[in-house]
């Protein structure tokens, strides 16, 4: 028998042990009570202790009241130990002022119109000139790209400028 298998036979032997143990006092009352006639539900022990007890009004009264007591003490205890915490600390946290430094300059390609500014759904900018204007690339670099193509981006071209700095241009004729 392996030790997984012992391990549940305890299991078991412990939770009915504790389940007959449990069922002591019922089986006493029954022993002292008579069972009750048959045809009528028999109450529950604890339901017929409870509710002789909460018959009488002074008893609901007292307990509603010792049970508010008890509520507002538990929470006047909370407050009590909040206050008994340790303080805090004041930190002061500054925040340093970001520069951006570059070290290239960036020239404008064409001396054109911008025909459409650079958004979330429109990653770059359009820029309108006359059909044969020279392209300028905005730094000095190599090209690493060029495509002719009718769809997307059309003609292509991609200029590495070095430092992970990188420019397309594109939708040109």
């Amino acid at each position: 028998m392996s030790s997984a298998q012992n391990k549940q036979e305890d299991f078991f032997m412990v939770k009915r042990l504790l389940l007959e143990l449990v069922m002591i006092p019922y089986q006493l009352y029954r022993l002292i009570v008579p069972a009750p006639r048959p045809g009528r539900p028999g109450s529950h022990p604890i339901s017929k202790f409870f509710r002789r007890t909460f018959e009488h009004k002074r008893t609901r009264k007292a307990i509603s009241a010792a049970l508010t007591l008890l509520v507002m003490g538990l929470g006047q205890m909370s407050n009590l130990m909040a206050r008994t915490t340790q303080a805090t600390e004041v930190a002061l946290i500054s925040q340093p002022e970001n520069r951006l430094i570059t070290q290239t300059t960036l020239e404008k390609p064409l001396d054109g119109r911008l025909a459409q500014g650079f958004h979330g759904f429109h990653r770059g900018i359009d820029i309108l000139d006359p059909v044969g204007t020279p392209i300028e690339p905005i730094a000095d670099g190599v090209v690493t790209e060029v495509s002719l193509g009718r769809l997307g981006w059309g003609n292509t071209v991609v200029v590495d400028h070095g430092n992970g700095l990188a420019s397309r241009y594109a939708h040109m004729n």
